[in-house]
């Protein structure tokens, strides 16, 4: 009897955003991830009881991630870097709401998948208040307009990944083209 090929968590959960990018949420299986893989169904269910427990393990992995970059922001000490920063973390990780958007989809069948989603729903504020000290620091330096309310400033940033990248158009010009709106608006200052 052949040996079955070992497969890593990284390596799972990075085909398994691939076809979540690829298929979406109706469209993934095991099936398709098995074959991507080149293991049998079998090597999948020793991790996770069905997909919907292997989608929403996945997207915490990746959110876990992204926070511990977030949380690097205090690592820089003018308020511009810091910014950039921001805007760099989210605007190169535009997939996140597109993920975030395919975890809303995803029903609580097994008390795991309740404990991720539960898990996922908390991302959002702890995101919020990891970057809220960033703009009452541009606020208090001048450098951002002290009326609008820090989470409206911050909804307006995190959201501005949502914006399309269309064909065409780079990574980094749509990436730079967001960051000058968010930094200068679209208006000519005339």
């Amino acid at each position: 009897m052949a040996r079955e090929r070992k497969i890593s968590l990284t390596e799972l959960f990075a085909q398994t955003k691939q076809l979540l990018l690829e298929h979406g949420y109706e469209g993934f299986t095991f099936g398709l991830l098995a074959d991507r893989l080149g293991v049998a169904r079998s090597a999948i269910y020793k991790y996770f009881e069905n997909k919907e427990e292997l989608i929403t393990a996945y997207m915490v992995d990746e959110m876990e991630q992204v926070f511990e970059k977030l949380t690097r922001i205090h690592d820089f000490p003018a308020f511009e870097e810091q910014f950039r920063f921001l805007l760099d973390l989210i605007l190169y990780h535009d997939d996140l709401h597109e993920m975030i958007a395919i975890g809303k989809k995803i029903p609580e069948t097994h008390p795991k998948v309740k404990e991720n989603k539960r898990r996922l729903a908390q991302f959002h504020e702890r995101m919020y208040d990891e970057v809220q000290p960033v703009i009452q620091r541009g606020k208090r330096e001048g450098k951002m307009k002290p009326h609008l309310p820090d989470r409206v400033i911050l909804g307006y940033i995190f959201q501005s990944a949502a914006v399309p990248h269309f064909p065409g158009i780079s990574l980094a010009e749509w990436a730079e083209s967001i960051r000058e709106i968010i930094m200068h608006g679209v208006l000519n200052g005339n």
